[in-house]
């Protein structure tokens, strides 16, 4: 081999992990316009269940855009974000809640289109059921101890540009204000 080559394959090699360590960012929405649509698959999602309890809990959160080796750099003007909706724990061990609503939606789901993929435990159970649209909003409908739906865009997830104005759209399901739990300083839309 040529020192030429050795050169180029060094290069590649350098090249290749440095693009496994940069950030993965989606230039399609800013943190604003992915909460909305991580909303708004939520919203169809459980708009489809029959005697749905309602949501006892909602956790939006934004984290700085991590990426390299280590995950300790930061990608300025970027952000995650992160959207969670608890049952009510009076709910969890609800065979609606845990045997019927995933297999519901994981039905739904593919019949919409969306990449679909379904986990059981040992015993046949649904533990969680996941759904990827098109657009890379991620829907988990996780069934361990507590029963939720967890919400992310792209694999990573994916950092989105940051919007200065950061809003928050109302809570689905019925979740109080003591239990909804937005990032400090975030708007809430039509507050």
């Amino acid at each position: 081999m040529t020192r030429s080559a050795v050169g180029l394959g060094a290069a590649a090699l350098a090249l290749g992990a440095t693009a496994c360590t940069g950030p993965q960012v989606n230039e399609e929405f800013n943190d604003t316009e992915a909460l909305a649509a991580m909303e708004g698959f939520v919203a169809e999602s459980i708009a489809e269940l029959e005697d749905f309890p309602g949501f006892g809990a909602r956790l939006v959160d934004l984290e700085e855009c991590l990426h390299g080796v280590d995950r300790n750099e930061v990608l300025d003007g970027h952000d995650t974000v992160h959207l969670s909706y608890v049952f009510p724990e009076s709910t969890w061990e609800d065979p609606l809640v845990r045997e019927t609503y995933p297999e519901a939606l994981a039905e739904f789901w593919k019949a919409e289109g969306h990449e679909v993929e379904v986990d059981r435990d040992d015993a046949g159970a649904v533990s969680h059921a996941r759904a990827v649209r098109e657009d890379g909003i991620g829907l988990n409908y996780v069934v361990w101890g507590q029963v939720s739906i967890e919400v992310s865009l792209g694999g990573g997830p994916e950092c989105v540009a940051v919007d200065e104005n950061f809003t928050v759209p109302p809570p689905l399901g019925g979740v109080q204000p003591e239990h909804d739990s937005i990032p400090e300083g975030a708007r809430v839309d039509g507050a």
